[in-house]
């Protein structure tokens, strides 16, 4: 079995050889890895780092949530929903539950677009990390990161 990524193709054995980053890919199926070949931009990075040094407890899942999000790239909240099954659309937001719904990473999410001429990588823009209780208060919702 081979596969098409960023116009070369692969076999299988050759994903044990890949190096970052198409290493991070690895956590996909072949199928996820034909279908997203580049990457989405978290903007900014550095608020996710932030909520790992505050909540150690969602360290480890924040850090998987970043990883699967750097390799893929979305076109439309269907495919966000196809690899996260508890993700939720609400007024132009993408709610991500961290740590079976202790916590909530609200962002927003600029999709990536292809056309004939070009593509364009999405954009993952990091709003809020909220506790279940900070998350019922929709004024937390878009705050700046770090402010109360």
């Amino acid at each position: 079995m081979s596969c098409l990524l960023k116009g070369k193709s692969f076999g299988v054995n050759t994903f044990n050889s890949l190096k970052p980053p198409y290493a991070k890919m690895l956590r996909l199926t072949t199928s996820q890895i034909v279908k997203y070949g580049e990457r989405v931009h978290i903007v900014t990075r550095r608020h996710l780092t932030e909520a790992m040094k505050q909540n150690k407890d969602a360290a480890s899942e924040i850090e998987a949530w970043a990883g699967i999000v750097e390799a893929v790239r979305w076109h439309s909240f269907t495919e966000v929903r196809e690899m996260f099954k508890d993700a939720d659309y609400v007024d132009g937001y993408v709610i991500f539950n961290i740590r079976r719904n202790r916590y909530r990473l609200i962002t927003v999410i600029h999709y990536a677009k292809t056309t004939e001429e070009k593509q364009t990588d999405g954009h993952v823009y990091i709003r809020s990390f909220l506790t279940h209780k900070e998350y019922d208060n929709r004024n937390n919702w878009d705050r700046r990161f770090g402010s109360k």
